[in-house]
């Protein structure tokens, strides 16, 4: 089955009769040849555009040897930390070393290195000096611009000049990477690709129409300033045709080429790709992440929801690219023929939120607005429900199908929108708990998040609690909450504490927020000012994360030291 593979190593270059190959792939990852996975994807796009790709799945960086597997690349080596950023992956949102990585095999930690990026990278400069770089993924993705970095406590400059990669491919790259290898091959200039980010003179781009934002120098000596070029950014990239964007760094520029959105038959091509939706052989035992997709389906990119906290508008964009009903059909159609430990159930048709299938912004132009649900829905915004019942109903009824699940998530406030989709919801597509969002219960911690209003998510209670009932259905929803984001005291933190009491929640996952690079939220953490007054705003730091985070699970032997400091800190009782 190896042969099937892209392969690993010379042996299974053999298999295929390859004394070379054209790009070598290095991941952060395990390799998992499933379109849920970024290196495996971007693999299987550059081999259907006739080029020769390897992949080098989680190399010892501290043995050059696992580097030398797969030989030289003709053209270049593509490095990636992978599905996740390797800092998240490594520590936990205290800084912990984690002692688990679902990414690996067995769950194991310690596959990837730190920075995993910039490790790769600075490997290949010393073991193959020459030969390009091409870095993404969304470590490199969120890191193309000077960043707060959380896990260092600084300001750091775009990875390219850490990593002395040639290029950064941002976002949904597959066009972009792919035009990227044929002008390696003849050997034209990387510049000027779209999706891609590199470095230059600062008058490269000075009479051309572009955006600039604060300099990385500027930013280091005012943290307002990360704020404004946070701000700037997001509201450039919301445009339907955004303009590049500059910033200088140290004598030189980042050079920021706009996107360039796929179509929706390009999507189709992408997932049509001859995907194996297997690990590769040399596992003997699961890679936990590949569980929880294994029999999944992408129906779409992009997310329009505009969160402060969130990556996915810098990184997948929030215009909606769905993928076209007969498409999502033929894939399932694979999944039921071809996946011989198939058991009938789809366990996710989604994508970012998965009940953004098929809307579509119907203005021609686009705006500036970085959410097109916050503070109110956008009346551009054509939200077409029919199309993901109509595809979800059909695909119950396929032979073969015994339950479709929704389980990427859904917008609440979305759901509200149509009745009839929390009902079809309710009654055939949760597997007994369906995971929500709501994130907080303070109004004013809301809004800092960008998040609506918690009165629509008592709303989308009441309704998915009717339609239980009217199908009879035991079902529950489990809600998701955040600590220490920006704007949240202590008494937030008790109001929602006491929200939970009153309704007996006992969550068994919470999240103390992450400062992730790029977000409005990092840049408000860092600056400890409101991106909308400019004014200052509380920012949770030190040991009253840890109360925050306590007074989520206050049960717990664990947290009740921390419980009864955040308590008489506000002179409360729970």
């Amino acid at each position: 089955m190896s042969f099937d593979f892209l392969p690993t190593n010379r042996q299974e270059m053999a298999e295929k009769s390859w004394e070379s190959v054209d790009i070598i792939i290095i991941s952060g990852d395990a390799y998992i040849d499933h379109p849920s996975f970024g290196p495996a994807l971007i693999g299987r796009f550059l081999e259907a555009n006739g080029f020769k790709v390897a992949i080098i799945p989680q190399p010892d960086w501290h043995k050059d040897e696992d580097f030398f597997v797969c030989g030289k690349p003709n053209l270049f080596f593509g490095i990636t930390a992978g599905n996740m950023d390797s800092m998240i992956a490594n520590y936990s949102s205290e800084k912990h070393r984690r002692k688990e990585d679902e990414y690996s095999e067995k769950g194991e930690a310690g596959k990837r290195p730190d920075r995993a990026v910039i490790v790769y990278s600075n490997m290949i400069k010393k073991l193959f000096p020459g030969t390009p770089i091409i870095v993404g993924g969304i470590e490199a993705s969120l890191r193309r611009l000077t960043h707060y970095d959380y896990w260092s406590d600084n300001i750091r400059r775009s990875i390219l000049f850490d990593s002395r990669a040639d290029l950064l491919v941002y976002g949904m790259a597959e066009k972009a990477i792919t035009e990227a290898a044929h002008r390696l091959r003849h050997l034209q200039t990387l510049r000027g690709i779209k999706n891609t980010a590199y470095i230059a003179d600062p008058d490269y781009y000075a009479h051309q129409d572009h955006v600039e934002l604060p300099a990385h120098e500027d930013i280091l000596n005012d943290s307002v300033l990360l704020l404004k070029a946070t701000i700037n950014y997001e509201r450039e990239c919301a445009k339907r045709y955004p303009q590049t964007i500059i910033q200088r760094c140290q004598g030189k520029a980042i050079i920021i080429e706009p996107p360039d959105a796929l179509s929706s038959d390009e999507l189709d091509n992408i997932y049509e790709l001859p995907f194996i939706r297997q690990a590769h052989p040399r596992y003997k035992h699961p890679v936990p992440a590949f569980g929880f997709v294994k029999n999944s389906v992408v129906s779409h990119r992009g997310c329009y929801g505009g969160c402060s906290f969130c990556t996915l508008n810098m990184h997948q964009g929030k215009y909606i690219i769905s993928r076209s009903y007969g498409s999502i059909i033929n894939e399932i159609k694979n999944v039921i023929m071809k996946q011989p430990d198939f058991t009938g159930h789809i366990l996710d048709i989604g994508g970012p939120s998965a009940n953004m299938y098929g809307h579509t912004c119907i203005s021609n132009q686009g705006c500036t607005r970085v959410s097109c649900v916050y503070p109110v829905i956008c009346p551009n915004m054509n939200m077409d429900f029919q199309k993901q019942l109509k595809l979800l109903d059909d695909i119950r009824r396929l032979p073969g199908i015994k339950n479709v699940f929704i389980n990427s998530g859904i917008r609440y406030d979305l759901a509200l929108q149509n009745n009839k989709y929390i009902e079809q919801l309710a009654r055939y597509h949760v597997s007994g708990q369906l995971s929500i969002a709501p994130e907080h219960c303070s109004e004013k911690v809301l809004k800092i998040m960008h998040k609506p209003s918690f009165g629509k998510y008592l709303d989308f209670l009441k309704q998915f609690e009717t339609a239980n009932k009217r199908y009879n259905k035991e079902q529950y929803v489990i809600p998701y909450f955040i600590a220490s984001h920006p704007g949240c005291t202590l008494n937030d933190m008790y109001e929602l504490a006491l929200y939970m009491k009153k309704n007996n929640l006992r969550v068994k996952q919470v999240q103390n927020f992450i400062p992730i690079p790029m977000t409005l939220s990092a840049a408000m953490y860092y600056s400890e000012r409101d991106p909308e007054t400019s004014k200052h705003i509380h920012v949770a730091k030190g040991e009253e994360r840890l109360w925050q985070r306590a007074l989520l699970q206050p049960w717990l032997k664990i947290n009740q030291k921390n419980v009864s400091k955040a308590l008489q800190k506000i002179g409360k009782k729970l």
